[in-house]
């Protein structure tokens, strides 16, 4: 088995590589509210203000 980007964990122990992965589990429930938030805050701006997100092209 091949796995692509394997060589930037190649130089890390067993227990080096658990503690890793542990600490990534523990910050996925924080990304996905952090996701979250952006959704609910793009929403919000879409629903009142949506010219906020309007492209305005550069004066020549």
């Amino acid at each position: 088995i091949v796995i692509r980007g394997a060589g930037s964990y190649y130089h890390l122990t067993h227990n080096q590589l658990v503690a890793l992965l542990v600490q990534r589990e523990k910050l996925k429930p924080q990304v996905r509210d952090l996701e979250d938030y952006i959704d609910t805050l793009l929403v919000r701006i879409m629903e009142q203000k949506p010219t906020l997100l309007q492209v305005r092209s550069k004066l020549k």
